[in-house]
């Protein structure tokens, strides 16, 4: 897959995340969240012709290692993709409610989080 069609995934995750949240569906918010940061990561992998990972564990991890040990990225944003994952497995696997200012929190965070990647990618 090209960073481009990936870019494009993430952004229609987001949006999907946004309309479900503007809907009252917290746990598919936070689903759409977490995708839209991890087809972003993607991308920026994609970009810097890096291959991804077989997991998202692995993903993370290798993202981690290349953008935010390595730089250019904060261990504030880098921790954006863990924190979206785990609450993506409680609302995916679990029946634990996700209360809606935690899916509101998560989708300002995959909001921030696409527009420093895709300035990365653009550069």
């Amino acid at each position: 897959m090209t960073d481009a069609r990936l870019k494009e995934k993430a952004a229609r995750a987001l949006e999907a995340g946004r309309r479900a949240l503007a809907a009252g569906d917290s746990e598919t918010a936070a689903d759409r969240a977490y995708y839209a940061v991890y087809y972003a990561a993607w991308a920026l992998l994609d970009a810097k012709g890096l291959p991804r990972p077989k997991t998202h564990q692995g993903l993370i991890a290798e993202f981690s290692r290349r953008f935010v040990k390595e730089g250019p990225l904060s261990p504030e944003q880098g921790a954006v993709l863990s924190r979206l994952e785990s609450l993506r497995l409680v609302a995916d696997y679990t029946l634990q409610a996700i209360p809606l200012v935690d899916a509101e929190r998560a989708i300002r965070e995959a909001e921030g989080f696409l527009v420093v990647l895709f300035g990365l990618i653009t550069t």
